[in-house]
C-alpha cells in the first residue's frame, strides 16, 4: 500500500531483510564526504541570490552585496578542509564516498587527482550545488549529462551513484534512470538499508543517505558545539545499529561537509569516532558502490559464476590491454592487465591517478621513472604510486612481460609525461 503521491510509508516494517549482503560482515559505515565548495550560490557565479548559511548562522545579505564572508568559508573547505579530511582517511586506511560537485572537482584538480588516487568513490552530487526542483525538465536532464561528462574528465571513469543538493525533484530518478549509467542514487532519506523502487517498469536501487548523523548540525539551529558532541551522538548511533545488525545487517551514513568537519576542532570528533567504531567486529568502512553493488549481488537467487576471458592473439609490437574491468565482468571490482614489450623498446613515460602493481612474468628490463630507473627481472613484484611518472624499458634479448592491477572497477586516468 502506498501513500499519496506514491510514498511508501512502510518498508520493510518489523522484518528487515536478512540476507548477507555484506557478506560476513554486519554493519556497513559509509563515510560521505559533501565536495561542494566553488559551486554554492554566489553573485560572482551569475546567481540572484547566495548562500545565507555559514559559520555564523543564516546571515542573509541584501541583494547585490556579495557575501565575501561567505564565500571565504566555503573556499576553507577547498583550501584546508578537504586536505584534513583525506589525511584522517589515510592515516585510518578507511574508504569514504565523496559526493562531488563537477563544477567544483573542475575548479580544483589537484582534490580530484587526491580523492581518486586514494581510492574513493566518486559519486555526482551534480552540475552545481543547486536546487535541482527549481529547473526545469530540460534544464534538470542536460545537467545530469553535463555532471556526468564533467566527473568522466576530472577522475577517468563515469560516477554510478547519484545524490541532489537537499532533494530531488519529482521526476529526478525517473531522468537519473534513464540516463543508463548510474547503479544507484541518494535521494533519500527513509531507511537505514538499500531498498530498490519502480521506476517506469524499471528496478532501481536507493542507498539512503542521512541528515542527522551529519556534520551540517554543527550550522544548525541549536548546534553542536563540539567535537566530543558530535562524536558521542555518531556513536550512539553506530551503537544502536551494531545491536540491531545482529539480527539483520545494517549500514550507517556519516554526512561530511570539508568547510565544517574539516576545522580543527570538529575534525577530532571524525577521527574519534572511525578509531571507535574499527574496534567492533563485522564492521566494515566501505563505498556506497560497493554497498550497491553487494546488494545487488546478494540479491541473485545463485552465486555470481566464475568469468573465464578466453587468451587474445598477442599480436605484434609492444602493447598493454586491459583484461579484466567492469566493462569486461559486469560487477567487477578489481581490473588486471597485460603488457608485452619487445627488446630494446619502451612504454611512453606515463602516470596514473591511482597505484599501480605488476608482476614480472617474463624478461628483464629497468622501470624508468623521474627518480631514477629501477632494474627489475622475471618474478619481481612492482609498486608504483600514484602520480609516479614511469616507462618499462626492456634492456634483455627476450620480450618483457607482465601483469598489471589498479584498484577500481576501471582503468584510472592516465597522462604522458614527456622526459625531459
Amino acid at each position: 500500500m502506498t501513500g499519496p503521491g506514491g510514498r511508501d510509508v512502510i518498508g520493510y516494517g518489523p522484518n528487515p531483510p536478512t540476507r548477507r549482503w555484506l557478506g560476513d560482515d554486519r554493519l556497513a559505515i559509509s563515510l560521505v564526504v559533501n565536495y561542494e565548495e566553488g559551486s554554492e550560490r554566489s553573485l560572482p557565479a551569475g546567481d540572484a541570490t547566495q548562500e545565507a548559511l555559514t559559520e555564523w548562522g543564516a546571515y542573509p545579505f541584501p541583494d547585490g552585496v556579495r557575501n565575501l564572508a561567505m564565500e571565504s568559508m566555503y573556499d576553507y573547505g577547498s583550501r584546508v578542509g578537504v586536505w584534513r579530511i583525506l589525511d584522517v582517511l589515510r592515516r585510518h586506511g578507511v574508504p569514504s564516498t565523496f559526493f562531488a560537485c563537477a563544477q567544483a572537482f573542475e575548479m580544483a584538480p589537484a582534490v580530484a587527482e587526491a580523492v581518486v588516487a586514494a581510492g574513493h568513490e566518486v559519486c555526482s552530487h551534480g552540475w552545481r550545488w543547486e536546487e535541482v526542483w527549481a529547473l526545469t525538465e530540460d534544464e534538470e536532464r542536460e545537467h545530469i549529462r553535463m555532471a556526468v561528462e564533467s566527473l568522466q574528465r576530472t577522475t577517468g571513469s563515469r560516477p554510478v551513484g547519484w545524490y541532489c543538493r537537499y532533494g530531488p525533484s519529482e521526476r529526478t530518478r525517473r531522468l537519473v534512470v534513464e540516463e543508463g549509467g548510474f547503479l544507484y542514487d541518494s535521494d533519500s532519506y527513509a531507511d537505514d538499508v538499500p531498498f530498490e523502487v519502480d521506476v517506469d517498469g524499471t528496478s532501481h536501487l536507493v542507498v539512503p543517505y542521512t541528515a542527522d548523523t551529519n556534520d551540517i548540525q554543527f550550522w544548525l539551529a541549536d548546534p553542536l558545539a563540539t567535537s566530543e558532541q558530535f562524536f558521542t551522538y555518531l556513536k550512539d548511533a553506530f551503537d544502536t545499529l551494531y545491536r540491531e545488525s545482529a539480527q539483520a545487517p545494517r549500514m550507517m551514513s556519516v554526512g561530511l561537509h570539508c568547510r565544517i568537519i574539516g576545522r580543527p576542532a570538529r575534525i577530532a570528533g571524525l577521527e574519534r569516532f572511525v578509531e571507535y567504531a574499527s574496534g567492533f567486529d563485522g564492521v566494515v568502512f566501505t563505498t556506497r558502490e560497493r554497498i550497491a553493488r553487494g546488494w545487488l549481488a546478494a540479491e541473485e537467487s545463485v552465486p555470481a559464476p566464475v568469468t573465464v576471458l578466453p587468451a587474445e592473439p598477442a599480436g605484434e609490437g609492444s602493447w598493454a590491454r586491459m583484461i579484466v574491468d567492469a566493462d569486461s565482468v559486469p560487477g567487477a571490482t578489481a581490473t588486471l592487465g597485460r603488457s608485452h614489450v619487445l627488446p630494446g623498446e619502451s612504454t611512453p613515460m606515463i602516470r596514473h591517478t591511482t597505484e599501480e602493481v605488476c608482476l614480472v612474468v617474463e624478461g628483464s628490463g629497468v622501470l624508468r621513472t623521474d627518480l631514477g630507473d629501477v632494474a627489475f627481472t622475471a618474478g619481481d613484484a612492482l609498486h608504483i604510486p600514484a602520480g609516479r611518472p614511469h616507462a618499462i624499458v626492456n634492456t634483455g634479448d627476450v620480450p618483457t612481460g607482465m601483469v598489471f592491477s589498479f584498484p577500481g572497477a576501471r582503468r584510472p586516468r592516465t597522462e604522458e609525461c614527456p622526459e625531459e
